[in-house]
């Protein structure tokens, strides 16, 4: 373990000095890396907000975690606080070819807990839902089905499903929000199903239609779940049961499902741009996320990094200054 705990001291100073060379601009928006420091306050939990309408427990398929809450931004009409029928794909026939669609960004979140717990409803992810709302982006809100009940593919089934609910035009046409501005932002496990579905997004029936993802938001997400995350410098032992559970196998060694599961190894160039906020000193190794900002730009792709010292993982990043960050990278990418 001390050649590991070497390891990713040695990762944490190399980010700082390319964090130092190639730093983003201040409100951390375009291609580059930064490193920062955090306050101890996640900054949309520490805020009232008011006009900010939910709409909870939209159901998006027949499961009873297959639903999301809708956060709406304060000049929402009235009638968006309506509920749409829930339909399979996100071109249900009995839907019409052409509806009009809305005019506003939005984003779809994906709440963390190691693949096996977590909820959309807890304070911390409802606050950061009402927070984008704030900032003006139409917020979806998600829950999925769990491990190891539900192993995978289920939760990135769940997620690609809600995607597509929400580009069905009935749902664009209720909540306002325009097809060619959509993102999606996750963290912990949540990240790690917002960069899967980013990464293979071209494969979507909806990017066929011509809607895709425009921007994605990945706060401490694993990238790498294969046998490579199992190494001194990977993850804790307890976290690698977890990630067993949520793959479906019994060891690193014969389990196909852990490369599927890895964004790392799903990048192409059609992938949408990414910000990337990764703690210096968090459970889930920096080298996760390093490799993967490289991968990705290595097909073209932009990627804002950023870089927290200290421990805090996945919306615990959320200081002020960091929502600021994340906020001007889903305003600059869903313009």
């Amino acid at each position: 373990m001390k050649s590991g705990r070497r390891t990713l001291l040695a990762l944490v100073a190399a980010a700082a000095v390319v964090g130092a060379a190639a730093s983003c601009t201040v409100d951390g928006t375009g291609d580059g890396n930064s490193t920062v420091t955090a306050d101890p306050v996640i900054y949309p939990l520490s805020l009232e907000y008011h006009g900010i309408d939910v709409v909870p427990d939209v159901p998006y398929g027949q499961d009873p975690l297959q639903q999301l809450d809708v956060c709406l931004p304060a000049d929402s009409p009235p009638e968006s606080t309506s509920t749409p029928t829930p339909t399979p794909t996100a071109r249900a026939a009995e839907e019409p070819d052409r509806v009009e669609v809305g005019s506003r960004p939005a984003v779809m979140m994906i709440h963390g807990g190691s693949w096996s717990h977590g909820d959309k409803a807890t304070a911390a992810y409802r606050s950061v839902c009402q927070f984008l709302a704030s900032e003006g982006f139409v917020t979806f809100n998600v829950d999925y089905r769990l491990a190891p009940t539900d192993p995978f593919p289920a939760g990135l089934d769940d997620v690609r499903r809600a995607l597509d609910f929400v580009f069905r035009p009935t749902t664009l046409q209720t909540y306002d929000v325009d097809p060619d501005r959509v993102g999606v932002f996750g963290g912990s496990a949540g990240g790690n199903l917002a960069a899967l579905l980013a990464v293979e997004d071209h494969e979507s029936s909806a990017y066929a239609d011509g809607s895709r993802i425009r921007a994605v938001v990945d706060l401490s997400g694993p990238t790498d779940l294969t046998v490579r995350s199992t190494g001194a410098d990977g993850v804790a032992a307890s976290f690698q049961r977890k990630q067993l559970l949520y793959l479906g196998c019994e060891s690193y060694r014969s389990c196909p499902a852990a490369g599927r599961a890895s964004p790392m190894y799903q990048v192409t160039q059609e992938t949408a741009p990414f910000f990337i906020g990764h703690s210096t000193d968090e459970f889930i190794p920096l080298w996760e996320s390093q490799r993967f900002a490289t991968t990705l730009r290595d097909h073209g792709v932009p990627v804002t990094f950023v870089a927290v010292q200290g421990s805090a993982h996945s919306i615990a990043q959320l200081d002020r200054a960091m929502s600021r960050r994340v906020t001007a990278f889903l305003r600059d990418n869903l313009s």
